[in-house]
């Protein structure tokens, strides 16, 4: 299960990066279309997050889960979150709070880490999806904050 995860996840950073380095060389014509998918993918990787916690706690025994409404609702808050950011009133808004909502899913995962049965290794490998997810979506958002007309 290690390997599988391992490779598939870093393989899941490729969008975040190659679109983070595309906003850079995109023609002005293409700037929004390379943002709104990058946007739309870091939205679908929330999701997928709060998945993980429904599948967490549909494992565990009847009565073993010790918070049930807090797993679950985590679970559904991260997609409702990433929706809601996908048609903020700007990308650079968006793009924001996507960067946030993955900062404070692994900060989540960290602080529940007890309670889900996660694998010993998850958190590290969870760890290093995060901070390169955050990177993808912190060259984007150099770039458009370098867009911006100068006041």
């Amino acid at each position: 299960m290690k390997v599988p995860a391992h490779v598939l996840g870093f393989a899941g950073l490729i969008p975040f990066l190659a679109l983070g380095l595309a906003v850079w060389i995109a023609p002005s014509a293409s700037l929004t279309a390379v943002v709104v998918i990058q946007a739309q993918y870091a939205a679908a990787v929330l999701a997928f997050l709060g998945a993980l916690y429904w599948g967490a706690a549909l494992v565990q025994p009847a009565g073993q889960v010790q918070h049930p409404w807090l797993l679950l609702g985590w679970g559904v808050v991260l997609p409702l979150w990433a929706w809601r950011m996908t048609w903020a009133s700007s990308w650079v808004y968006g793009i924001v709070g996507l960067f946030i909502g993955l900062a404070v899913a692994y900060a989540v995962d960290v602080s529940l880490r007890r309670q889900l049965p996660w694998p010993s290794w998850y958190l590290r490998l969870r760890l290093w999806l995060t901070l390169g997810a955050l990177l993808g979506l912190g060259l984007t958002l150099v770039r458009l904050y370098t867009l911006k007309p100068a006041a």
